[in-house]
């Protein structure tokens, strides 16, 4: 056999070997996407929860001839099939770790910006608010109290409970101004991720005012009011929000959001004399430099909890207990649900540190949770070993059905009715000191109603507790309705 020697410096030969690699690469990548698409559609491996954004995936959807017809079956499959990837949480991680590879970020807006309504002007009765003027918290703890055997018994009860944080995010609005010294010039760069706008290691809600909503808001207040007079007195605490109180004004003033000031005061002006006003604006103002709200999480720290929790008590004519006098939870790093709305990377560099204050009289709760079961549980439980983003949930267990908390150093019969969102759960621990009964429904999962809890309890006072983008959703004012029995 005669042997052939290849010139390998050949130019045809090169061509081949080209073509060869160039058709080895299009094989090996069409095999990847092949392998891609059937690991996607082996739905047992697909994820079903998010422990990132703390939420139920989408599920498939299911068939009927309708959905077929007008579409909507096939876009719930491809809702599905985007939302359950396999490695979705990780995927969407490496995306924000590529994206600010980049370098640094101008002023982005992501999403549809929604333009409030005008705040109309109102009479606003300042001399109503006086009581906040008039805080006094230097009442501590006895010595009996702090050392009462059932309070180191309840407190060692640490009861296994998992618990999902739902949440609300607020719609957003128009622009206002604040301190008129303040000018955009001096505002800081930062990026608006949907109805969140992040600013360096700090992220905040917009907020966007609805006249009619609010206006519901305000007549369901008032019907309660009504409804229970001669049973029970019934307060409202609208809960401003972080954009409002800790941004600085420059920077608060160059975007877009509906004046919360103006708000809370349109809706207090329109309630009835029947319903006691919890104004707390002005107070958390007052306290801005202080850590107050979280810079990863939508909600307020236990710190800005407390403040409004003293208002609350003198304005009922109690007096509040001050803060060193309940005991204090160091719970470590916390990453709440700005980030996983966001996924920008400056919130994890500079992660939030979640303390908790829990009464000293006990630390010992009975709830009803999600499946419907009556268990027992801790008023503040010791969550610095769970998941970093889960450990708002330290607080009374988390958003469940029904509440309720008894006071074993009282027994003068005081009770109030809490009827929160999830910005509630850091206030209702202060209370226990205040009250031998502390009641509280998550109106978003409670099924009875406010007037049957308040008869069957001989409840004295009722608060709602609503930070304020809730009083401008509908869903959340309706389902404030139903727990009010209205219509």
């Amino acid at each position: 056999m005669k042997l052939i020697n290849i010139d390998k410096s050949n130019v045809k030969y090169r061509e081949y070997i080209m073509k060869k690699a160039a058709l080895i690469k299009i094989v090996a990548f069409l095999g990847m996407l092949l392998i891609g698409a059937v690991v996607s559609l082996i739905i047992p491996i697909r994820p079903v929860k998010s422990n990132v954004e703390k939420r139920n995936l989408a599920k498939f959807p299911g068939f009927n001839i309708q959905s077929f017809i007008d579409g909507e079956y096939f876009a719930g499959i491809d809702t599905w099939f985007s939302d359950t990837f396999p490695g979705r949480d990780s995927l969407m991680g490496c995306n924000e770790f590529i994206t600010n590879l980049y370098g640094i970020r101008n002023n982005v807006v992501h999403g549809e910006i929604i333009v409030g309504d005008d705040i109309p002007d109102v009479e606003f009765d300042e001399n109503e608010y006086e009581y906040i003027n008039n805080i006094d918290t230097e009442s501590k703890p006895t010595d009996t109290e702090v050392k009462n055997e059932n309070d180191k018994e309840n407190a060692n009860n640490n009861y296994s409970f998992d618990n999902s944080i739902t949440i609300d995010p607020s719609e957003i609005g128009n622009n206002v101004d604040f301190d008129e010294n303040s000018t955009s010039a001096s505002a800081k760069a930062g990026e608006s991720l949907g109805s969140v706008f992040v600013v360096g290691d700090s992220a905040y809600n917009y907020y966007s005012f609805s006249q009619a909503i609010s206006d519901q808001y305000v007549a369901l207040i008032n019907g309660l009011a009504k409804e229970l007079e001669g049973s029970a007195d019934v307060y409202d605490l609208i809960i401003p929000t972080a954009i409002d109180i800790t941004l600085d004004d420059a920077t608060r003033n160059s975007i877009s959001s509906s004046n919360q000031k103006q708000a809370i005061r349109y809706m207090y002006s329109k309630m009835s004399p029947n319903v006691g006003k919890c104004y707390i604006y002005e107070l958390m103002r007052k306290h801005r430099d202080e850590y107050l709200y979280f810079r990863t999480d939508h909600h307020w720290t236990s710190l800005g909890a407390y403040y409004a929790y003293t208002a609350f008590a003198t304005q009922l004519e109690k007096k509040p207990y001050a803060l060193d006098s309940f005991k204090k939870y160091e719970m470590g790093r916390f990453i709440g649900s700005y980030y996983t709305t966001t996924r920008v990377s400056s919130l994890t560099e500079n992660p939030d540190n979640l303390v908790a204050y829990g009464p000293f009289s006990t630390n010992a709760l009975e709830m009803v949770n999600k499946d419907n079961q009556f268990i027992d549980y801790n008023i503040i439980t010791d969550v610095s070993g769970w998941n970093e983003n889960s450990k708002y949930s330290s607080f009374i267990g988390g958003d469940n059905p029904y509440t309720h908390i008894k006071n074993p150093n009282l027994s003068d019969g005081s009770s109030v009715l809490v009827i929160k969102e999830s910005f509630g759960n850091a206030f209702v621990p202060f209370l226990v000191e205040n009250f031998e009964h502390v009641y509280v429904i998550d109106y978003r999962y409670y099924d009875g109603t406010v007037q049957e809890l308040v008869a069957q309890n001989a409840i004295a006072n009722v608060v709602f507790v609503n930070n304020i983008s809730i009083t401008s959703t509908e869903d959340r004012v309706n389902e404030l309705k139903k727990v009010c029995g209205q219509k």
